[in-house]
Parts: C-alpha cells; sequence; structure tokens
C-alpha cells in the first residue's frame, strides 16, 4: 500500500556500520576523539533531521533543533557509557527531549500533525507534482498517526522515523522486546485500516 511506503526505511545512511564499529566510534567519541564524533554525526545526522521534522512546524527551526541535538550530544559525550544504552537510543532520547523543550519555550502542544514548510525557492521532490503528492501523502500519514495512541505512535517513530531497532525501540520506551513487537504490529495494523480508509489511497 502506498502509504504504509512511508514508512519505509529512509535513504540508507552514508555508512552502514555494524554495532561493533558504532559501539566503537561512541567510545572513541566520550574520549573525546573528534574524528570519532564526526563520523557519528554522519552517519545520524539524516535520521535525526528527519524525525525532528516530522514534528516541529518549518525547515529552519528542524535545522536549528538538528543542530542543538548534536551540540547538546556533544556537551554529553564524555558522560556517554555504550551499555546500557547504545548510542542511536541515547541520541534519540536527546533528540525527543529538544522536542519538548522546543514546544515549552513557545507553551505549545506537542504537535504531532504539524506540516515542516520547505525554505524559500527549494524543492526537495524537484518535480512540482510529485512535491504536492507527496506533501499530501504525507499530510494523510500525519493524521493517521494522531488517531493512534501515544505508545504506538512512539513506536512508528522510534523504528521508522529514527530507525531504531526493536532492541534499541524496547530501550527507549523502557519497554520489554516483546511489548515493542505487539505496539508495533498493532500501530501498523490500524495504520492500514486507516490509510485504506482514506481516498487518497
Amino acid at each position: 500500500m502506498i502509504g504504509i511506503g512511508l514508512l519505509a526505511p529512509s535513504e540508507p545512511r552514508l555508512t552502514e556500520p555494524t554495532e561493533h564499529e558504532i559501539k566503537a566510534l561512541a567510545t572513541r567519541a566520550s574520549q573525546h576523539d573528534g574524528e570519532a564524533f564526526s563520523l557519528l554525526y554522519r552517519m545520524y545526522s539524516a535520521q535525526v533531521f528527519t524525525f525532528i521534522s516530522f514534528r516541529v512546524s518549518n525547515r529552519e527551526d528542524a535545522e536549528d533543533l538538528a543542530h542543538t541535538v548534536f551540540e547538546k550530544a556533544l556537551a554529553a559525550i564524555g558522560r556517554y557509557q555504550p551499555k546500557p544504552a547504545q548510542f542511536s537510543t541515547w541520541l534519540y532520547t536527546i533528540a525527543k527531549n529538544c522536542i519538548i523543550d522546543h514546544y515549552r519555550k513557545r507553551r505549545l502542544p506537542v504537535d504531532n500533525d504539524v506540516e515542516p514548510e520547505t525554505a524559500a525557492g527549494e524543492d526537495p521532490y524537484g518535480d512540482p507534482e510529485r512535491r504536492i503528492l507527496m506533501e499530501e501523502r504525507k499530510r494523510t500519514l500525519r493524521e493517521a498517526l494522531s488517531d493512534l495512541t501515544p505508545d504506538q505512535r512512539e513506536v512508528v517513530e522510534c523504528r521508522f522515523f529514527f530507525e531504531l531497532s526493536i532492541q534499541e525501540t524496547a530501550e527507549a520506551m523502557n519497554r520489554t522486546e516483546g511489548a515493542v513487537k505487539a505496539l508495533q504490529f498493532r500501530a501498523l495494523e490500524n495504520l492500514h485500516r486507516l490509510l485504506t480508509e482514506d481516498t487518497l489511497f
């Protein structure tokens, strides 16, 4: 189904490191190795931005928040411990807290349904017709996500926007892996129902 297709993983990261390599980089970064942190930034910056841009009202805010996430990560990296938290889970927690702080400063509720704006003159899809179609699909997906329970929505965000594994999602949500799998199954089942009911799909 087209709607669920929007939940497919985004474009591949710059590299596809193993878990062992990520842990090694995170350990080096925690010892103030700037090159290691730069590599982690290149690996995770795209998914951090994607996650944030789905939750804030415009592209400029998303870019600023993504920058803030890595500033906070760099400031705290010396205290990072590879166990029990994996780096991606740790980074997700920072990103989520930055979004919450962003809305608290503006005294607004955290909004899951806002439509990210694009910088003036910029068309991320190249073709205007494709841009309109993709924006309509994203809007429909956001509306469907707003009808999920908070836990189901967070599972979708962790698994498909931030690209966390089942284990990482369980750590981020303080749930068992079995509970995460069950939440994901129900979330995707509900999304499928909600999206197939929409005439756009």
